[in-house]
């Protein structure tokens, strides 16, 4: 089921490259991020903002093996001060084990500046 999901994704990611212009690492970095995305505790599923891959590193130069660092916003702390709360994923990516996630950290309440950064509007 997983891997027809990620089919279809991909499928309608390279439909819209051709017909409406999204960049290619744009639509790569969503698929992958929805990929990751599924292996997270429900808790973190409520009002996701501006999902990112961060950073991708090779173990130990194996091109089938990553750690990944993903970040997104959850709009779920929204009644404070702060509407938002970013979440930080770092998870490991290898053929033997699959994906297994690593660290999640939430920053309570970032500032508005770093939200922006975050939905890349902001430097």
């Amino acid at each position: 089921m997983k891997k027809s999901v990620i089919l279809v994704m991909v499928f309608v990611g390279l439909l819209l490259v051709g017909w409406y212009g999204v960049p290619k690492n744009e639509l790569l970095e969503e698929t992958l991020y929805s990929r990751y995305y599924s292996y997270l505790d429900k808790t973190y599923s409520d009002f996701i903002l501006c999902p990112k891959i961060d950073n991708i590193e090779r173990i130990d130069g194996d091109k089938r093996r990553h750690i990944v660092h993903a970040s997104d916003l959850n709009y779920d702390g929204h009644h404070g001060d702060v509407p938002y709360d970013r979440i930080l994923i770092t998870l490991t990516d290898t053929p033997e084990k699959g994906v297994k996630i690593n660290k999640v950290t939430i920053q309570k309440g970032i500032s508005e500046k770093e939200g922006l950064i975050q939905c890349g509007k902001g430097n």
